[in-house]
């Protein structure tokens, strides 16, 4: 994923350290950076362009593709060859068409309709030049709903439109005015950064961009790893078994027919083939509940090895291993692991 971050000029963030943090970026490979040329909260005209540059050319030498918030009133401003114009507010379809010809372009992946999207298509827009980014919400709970999220991103991706979307930093610097953070869905505000940027993964967003100004260190390494590719759970292990850590610290494939109850990985038994050894019976078998991990032992036969994701409260069985368990706050990634789709554990 071509992950970004977000410079603003102008505010309460010191411009050394803004420019230091776009260097810091680009060395953990990010290759985006969001900012805005529409900042209500800077009163100083002279000062916001002065930063404005700084941030731009500091962004170009690191290699950064920038994407730049403008409305229909500061477009022609800005209409400066090598950024990425982020349409705003008061542009018509036919302008967007017109603009999408000479230079690339990014929707509101928030406010854009199906009605929309055809007359692009009837227009002849270059559909090669447009992407879609999503609104961030400073105003607590006004963040998108994440069943409508999941739609406005279908909707685009079945004309083949990259979508992003943007994620707040828990623990950094949160932006004026209100610092309840700058998070698109409004699940995510209180959530950890990490956490938001994994949840992003498994809703199949292209590309995520941290929409406060000032993330930790920490913050930045952890969206740096996200892949698009892959859901990561975090767990605890409770299995001692030497066998069955090995098998679960490799990456699994859900299957493409979907259980009712269960997530069935696809690897499971070729990795116990691999690793050559043998999962014996845990005792007592125990009932196993919604979030556990569990794999299939010595008892089940040809299923030996077997690793799911339960998604019920299923009984005991002496042939089933509990083997670990995803963390409480995170089983609700687990309904978003689509079919095909990989997934691992991290176990903390």
């Amino acid at each position: 994923m071509q992950n970004g971050i977000s410079i603003y000029a102008g505010l309460d963030y010191d411009s050394e350290e803004n420019l230091l943090l776009i260097e810091e970026a680009a060395s953990l490979g990010f290759k985006r950076l969001f900012t805005s040329a529409q900042i209500p909260e800077t009163s100083d005209a002279e000062t916001f362009f002065d930063d404005l540059t700084d941030i731009l050319t500091t962004a170009v030498t690191n290699g950064f593709e920038i994407i730049l918030d403008v409305n229909a009133e500061n477009f022609s401003q800005y209409n400066i060859d090598g950024i990425t114009l982020r349409l705003d507010d008061g542009f018509d379809v036919k302008q967007v068409a017109e603009i999408s010809h000479s230079r690339k372009i990014q929707i509101n992946a928030s406010t854009v309709t199906e009605e929309f999207l055809d007359e692009l298509l009837e227009l002849g827009a270059d559909f090669a030049n447009i992407s879609a980014l999503h609104n961030f919400y400073p105003h607590p709970h006004t963040g998108l709903d994440t069943y409508f999220f999941d739609n406005q991103n279908r909707l685009l991706h079945d004309l083949g439109i990259e979508v992003g979307a943007f994620i707040p930093s828990k623990d950094g610097k949160r932006r004026l005015p209100l610092r309840e953070g700058l998070p698109t869905l409004e699940d995510c505000r209180n959530f950890t950064t990490d956490l938001s940027a994994r949840f992003m993964a498994a809703l199949d967003v292209d590309f995520i961009i941290i929409g406060d100004g000032q993330p930790t260190r920490e913050e930045l390494h952890t969206v740096a790893a996200i892949q698009s590719n892959e859901v990561i759970l975090h767990a605890q292990l409770l299995s001692n078994d030497l066998t069955t850590a090995e098998i679960l610290s490799r990456k699994f494939t859900r299957r493409a027919d979907v259980a009712k109850s269960v997530i069935r990985g696809v690897e499971g038994r070729q990795y116990l083939r691999e690793v050559g050894g043998k999962i014996p019976p845990e005792e007592p078998a125990i009932e196993r509940s919604f979030g556990d991990v569990t794999i299939d032992n010595e008892n089940f036969g040809r299923y030996a090895g077997e690793v799911q994701i339960i998604q019920d409260v299923l009984p005991a069985d002496g042939r089933v291993n509990i083997a670990a368990h995803i963390l409480d706050e995170e089983i609700f990634l687990t309904g978003y692991l689509k079919p095909r789709r990989r997934f691992s554990f991290k176990f903390v």
